[in-house]
């Protein structure tokens, strides 16, 4: 049985500051996975989506930006239910570095700063 949220809600952070291991909560207030990686730019300060193990399962799964609804220390709220997070199809780490109209995409973990060498210059 999938984990209920509380309902406390806790003060909002940026995706910056989003920790490997913080909980996934969809819409009806029910645990849908952990978080992996946090998917997103440095250098043009853009979210890009979640790197998610859905619960039950040995795979992870990429939720994009557009369906986080709300992000905090105690947990990561998304759009969309278990089974929807569930059906996404299995992260592609290559594809996912290059997004063609928005740019290099980089991987966080909420405590470790990543290198900027490996931004893409311009």
């Amino acid at each position: 049985m999938a984990e209920q949220r509380s309902g406390a809600a806790d003060t909002p952070i940026a995706w910056r500051a989003i920790v490997y291991g913080t909980p996934v909560v969809g819409p009806d207030g029910r645990r849908v996975g952990t978080i992996r990686e946090v998917l997103g730019s440095d250098a043009d300060d853009i979210f890009h989506g979640l790197r998610v193990r859905p619960d039950g399962q040995k795979r992870d799964v990429m939720v994009a930006a557009d369906n986080v609804t709300s992000i905090a220390a105690d947990a990561i709220m998304v759009g969309v239910d278990r089974s929807s997070v569930a059906a996404l199809p299995d992260f592609d780490e290559p594809a996912t570095y290059h997004l063609s109209s928005v740019g290099w995409l980089r991987h966080h973990l909420g405590w470790k700063e990543d290198a900027k060498s490996d931004e893409e210059p311009g």
